[in-house]
């Protein structure tokens, strides 16, 4: 038997048996295997484990150097975890190898194959792009130390020899910390790689399974068609209960060690960030903690990702379902495909060792506990919860103190208010959003209930598209405007680096001098973990409120579309259809309007705390901008600033475009029911829907705290235009 899913686990097999994890059936190997399994585990993880606490143990009072040790020691954690769990659950695994190359899961037909093709390649090109990665991020540890300074130790552990550079001791230390850190990058790429491997196959098979649903009934005679139909929906549901039971198979074996390592990412990248701040006076320093950044986070990203993949591609199974021509069957094929449809309602989640929590890009945005907790949330879960929510708004609260107390002492500087507004007007609208969707977080948690109730599915092939297209416009925006906030606020804090450090990257109120090196990097870390938190509670925000935005207007489009079908009345019979389909889109509309109405609570006083204060920080960057000298080497701030703008801008824009789309795809909806069969149908159908045109003929808006003034594009060039006249006048007056 052909082992066509070898791709998805033979090169991480292969790591694991350099390490002596994986099962032998011969006795001389399984004791060598066992002799080399101690040695790497004792002499290159734990001793290398130890070494790195007696180093933190023994600085207690260094922060740098506690800073330097967590930042390995936490990796190293997870790499630990992985070791021992692939270990004790060798035999498992390998049966679990085993059975991926089952026939259950094998590919049949020319479609199937491209689907199962197309699987094998991501995973392959997923494994080697995180190994590139991951060899990039130890090289540009290793190898800049050796050659630039090799008097240094790569990494910050105990040293129990000599500390004199030139001794047998440190060159002793020297290459054990280099092939100590290689072992745990070797390990992470074997189990990562392993992991998203697992993931891709179970989402490939249920991408399977949706196009063999979807496929029941075609194709047959008529003579077989009651028998082929009920055949084939046995057999869909049995495929999908091995896909269920393989895809809880993989849960228990990995959900230990990935949430180990979504734990000691949290440190890592903490550490690695305050590891950035202090050791950025070389330029090389600085691009080899960049790398080892970026490498962590897809590290995570993409175990968060593929887990999440398997869980989007379950919830399309039911519309795959309902997609055949089900009207036709006998009365027992759809009474077993509606038996199998509840069954599909129930997401594959891969979960962590919280079963409340899932592996999915949710678990990558829900650090800030704003969102309300499911109603069977423990205690603990609760607390937690509540953390986290405190621990962004004291990070906000104390911004916003700052940036006051610098205000007020430099009330007679424009140009240091305007240096203080730069930043104190976005965190006043920071602050905005955090109370606000705490203090609606019910509200929001029945928005989010009502878009995924049934009565907002796609009934049809023109409608799936159009939520596809909603859909893939809301990632690509997401990711975008993501991209672009993060870079923006780190070309910020990158900025001081080339003024020499003699300024923060931030305007606030400094509560000890900068002129000392450890206040300096204290305030400097303050300075970064506030930024990055408002950053990533904007990028949160925008995306969100852009993706409900798009979500109503693709329902809109799809009400029109449903509107434009309405067939023409020929007989008694298809007038009383026609009288209950516009029944029907009567109460759908209704409800279209009461989803618009959460959307609006969702961002009508955030959306408008955000338009006033982009008027604010649009003003100081203009001014910062006219103000700044290229001539005089200050080339970076105007990049800085520039880049700003635009964000800020973007950020304005999303809002405004996303709503403006509602309200322009709403007001063609008169137009669609004129363009339906109506002249057709009896008198009491085209009384219905003259009242159904009064009632579409007031288009649908969103509006802001002032009822008369809307979310749209005519909003945003007001605030442009506003934000020039208001810097025109104060540059005039400054003058």
């Amino acid at each position: 038997m052909s082992k066509r899913a070898e791709i998805f686990y033979k090169g991480q097999t292969f790591i694991f048996n350099i390490y002596s994890l994986m099962p032998q059936e011969q006795r001389w190997k399984r004791i060598l295997h066992e002799i080399n399994y101690w040695h790497v585990m004792g002499f290159w993880v734990l001793l290398f484990d130890l070494l790195l606490v007696l180093h933190v143990v023994s600085n207690l009072n260094n922060m740098f150097e506690i800073v330097r040790a967590i930042f390995v020691l936490a990796t190293s954690a997870g790499h630990t975890t992985k070791l021992i769990s692939v270990k004790m659950n060798n035999v498992a695994l390998q049966q679990l190898f085993d059975r991926l190359d089952d026939e259950d899961f094998r590919p049949e037909g020319p479609e199937e194959r491209a689907i199962f093709a197309a699987a094998c390649e991501t995973t392959r090109k997923t494994r080697d792009y995180y190994a590139a990665l991951s060899f990039a991020a130890l090289a540009m540890i290793l190898i800049p130390q050796f050659v630039l300074d090799w008097s240094h130790l790569p990494l910050g552990t105990y040293n129990p020899f000599d500390d004199n550079p030139g001794s047998a001791g440190y060159w002793l230390l020297y290459c054990y910390q280099c092939l100590a850190l290689s072992t745990s990058c070797l390990t992470n790429i074997g189990f990562d790689s392993l992991c998203c491997s697992l993931f891709i196959f179970v989402n490939c098979q249920l991408e399977i399974l949706a196009l063999r649903v979807q496929k029941i009934g075609q194709g047959k005679e008529n003579g077989n068609t009651k028998m082929s139909i009920d055949v084939q929906l046995k057999q869909c549901i049995r495929f999908h209960m091995a896909i269920v039971d393989l895809a809880e198979t993989i849960e228990r074996r990995l959900c230990t060690p990935i949430s180990m390592q979504i734990f000691c990412s949290v440190l890592v990248l903490t550490a690695n960030f305050y590891a950035i701040a202090l050791l950025s006076d070389e330029k090389m320093a600085l691009f080899k903690f960049v790398t080892y950044q970026a490498c962590m986070l897809m590290q995570i990203f993409m175990l968060c990702y593929f887990a999440g993949e398997v869980t989007h591609c379950s919830a399309e199974l039911p519309h795959r379902l309902y997609n055949t021509n089900w009207v036709d069957w006998s009365r027992s094929d759809r009474r077993n495909a509606l038996l199998f449809m509840q069954r599909l309602h129930y997401e594959l989640r891969i979960r962590t060792i919280n079963p409340s929590r899932a592996f999915d890009l949710a678990l990558f945005s829900s650090i800030l506990g704003i969102w309300k907790l499911p109603d069977g949330a423990t205690g603990q879960q609760r607390r937690w919860h509540q953390l986290r929510f405190c621990s962004i708004f004291a990070i906000l609260s104390g911004m916003l103190l700052l940036f006051a107390m610098e205000l007020a002492g430099s009330i007679a500087h424009l140009r240091e208010i305007l240096k203080v507004f730069y930043m104190f007007a976005t965190e006043i609208s920071c602050m905005t959003k955090l109370m606000h969707m705490k203090l609606k977080s019910r509200k929001l948690a029945g928005l989010v209930t009502m878009m995924k109730s049934s009565s907002f599915s796609t009934k049809s092939e023109q409608e799936e598209q159009l939520m596809e297209a909603g859909r893939v416009s809301v990632v690509n925006l997401r990711n975008l405007y993501g991209i672009s906030s993060l870079v923006t606020a780190t070309l910020i804090l990158l900025v001081p680096f080339f003024a020499g450090n003699s300024e923060l990257p931030l305007t606030m109120y400094e509560l000890c001098s900068i002129e000392g090196r450890m206040c300096y990097w204290v305030l400097f870390l303050t300075h970064a973990v506030s930024l990055m938190s408002t950053c990533c509670l904007n990028i949160a925000f925008e995306s969100v409120a852009y993706s409900v935005l798009t979500y109503l207007r693709v329902q809109v489009q799809m009400f029109a579309l449903r509107l434009q079908q309405l067939g023409p009345a020929e007989t008694p019979q298809d007038n009383q259809r026609i009288a209950r389909e516009l029944r029907e889109c009567s109460a759908h509309y209704n409800r279209i309007v009461q989803l618009k109405d959460l959307v609006e609570v969702f961002i009508k006083v955030p959306g408008s705390v955000q338009l006033m204060c982009s008027i604010l920080v649009l003003v100081s960057n203009l001014f910062d901008m006219s103000t700044i000298s290229i001539a005089n080497g200050e080339a970076i701030y105007m990049t800085k600033t520039c880049i700003y703008q635009l964000v800020m801008l973007w950020q304005i824009f999303i809002i405004c475009y996303a709503s403006n789309e509602v309200t322009i795809h709403s007001s063609r909806l008169c137009h669609s029911i004129y363009k339906s069969q109506w002249t057709s149908w009896n008198k009491e159908n085209r009384q219905m829907i003259v009242l159904m045109m009064q009632r579409l003929d007031s288009p649908l808006s969103l509006r802001t705290i002032n009822p008369t003034f809307t979310f749209s594009l005519e909003a945003f060039g007001s605030i442009v235009n506003c934000s020039y006249s208001y810097f025109a006048l104060l540059k005039r007056v400054n003058s």
